[in-house]
């Protein structure tokens, strides 16, 4: 600091120890010297810093990491008051500790975090709780940059950091961009209300609809082969098996298996469930996995295991609708 800083420091230790009965308990040079610490530090991030107000800040923050007693030091506070303008600002200043910010918006963390979070068919704890450990960290970090230099709203400065972290930490877990990620939703959206109309969906209707060029639809058309309408995937989850090409038996692999339509029919009438409306979507409507995966509001690589699953059954009722051959008709 310099000789004006120094000064104006004194000044407000003085205003402090008078106003605050338990300031006697912290030692007079090592509050000083810990507030030209914390205010040199800020004024080499941000040399704007208005420095009356910064002191004040920064002697504020050096004395309740020194007081013995921070709880009691902290009612004194919120009970300071003060006809001096310096009594003024470091009252003001007492009310908007780091600390007391976190605690008084402590409910945006949730808030941001479920904006952001992506619900699945099957809730993804795990993912949830991270955005809140960023989000606690995010709000923290703001409340710092906050009372070192307030800028308007506290509500609004938390908020656009907590929204950046949080994006910061999807794009991390999930390598298709959240811009993306909200057109492949409009799309699959989209096919929906085309299926349900009975009208045909093709690329000069996407690009109609969504207001995209031909190349972006194409782009597009192929994030979606790959990723599906875009919502989170499970975290256990391998990234190289979401590219995976499916293993079970396709349509007509299936057909050719059983000799004919009669025998899968009865065989289906056996099942119940989500598998018989696995089978059913599928080998009867003959609509895609991807599709199916959409109308079922599941992952595409939570679809494939489904899948598999009832193609299991359906050999299992396959096998109890087969009867031994006698051969001694056979002349």
């Amino acid at each position: 600091m310099n000789t004006e800083q120094q000064r104006y420091a004194q000044e407000i230790e003085s205003i402090f120890r008078s106003q605050v009965e338990t300031a006697t308990l912290i030692e007079a040079e090592r509050l000083r010297v810990r507030t030209e610490q914390i205010f040199a530090q800020w004024i080499a991030a941000d040399p704007l810093i208005e420095s009356q107000e910064g002191v004040v800040r920064a002697f504020l923050l050096a004395a309740w990491e020194l007081h013995p007693l921070p709880p009691r030091l902290e009612r004194q506070l919120a009970a300071l008051e003060s006809h001096s303008s310096l009594g003024q600002i470091l009252g003001s200043a007492a009310k908007s500790l780091p600390h007391k910010l976190v605690e008084e918006h402590w409910n945006l963390v949730r808030k941001a975090a479920g904006r952001y979070h992506v619900p699945t068919e099957v809730e993804n704890e795990a993912e949830f709780q991270e955005l809140l450990s960023v989000g606690r960290e995010a709000l923290f970090v703001a409340a710092q940059k906050f009372y070192r230099r307030p800028r308007g709203n506290f509500k609004n400065f938390a908020w656009t950091l907590l929204r950046e972290k949080m994006r910061d930490e999807q794009a991390r877990r999930h390598p298709v961009p959240a811009k993306t990620r909200k057109k492949l939703a409009a799309l699959s959206a989209l096919r929906e209300s085309y299926r349900l109309s009975d009208k045909t969906l093709d690329r000069e209707a996407i690009a109609s609809e969504l207001k995209l060029a031909a190349p972006e639809v194409l782009e597009l058309l192929q994030v979606e082969s790959i990723w599906g309408n875009g919502l989170e995937f499970e975290t256990n989850l391998v990234l190289e098996d979401l590219e995976a090409a499916d293993q079970s038996l396709d349509q007509l692999s299936m057909l050719l298996e059983i000799e004919d339509a009669d025998r899968l029919e009865k065989a289906l009438a056996h099942m119940e469930g989500i598998e018989r409306q696995v089978i059913h979507k599928l080998y009867f409507e003959e609509k895609s996995l991807r599709q199916v995966a959409e109308e079922l509001q599941m992952s595409l690589p939570a679809f494939k295991k489904l899948h598999k699953k009832a193609l299991t059954a359906m050999r299992f009722q396959l096998d109890d609708e087969l009867e031994p051959i006698d051969n001694s008709l056979e002349m």
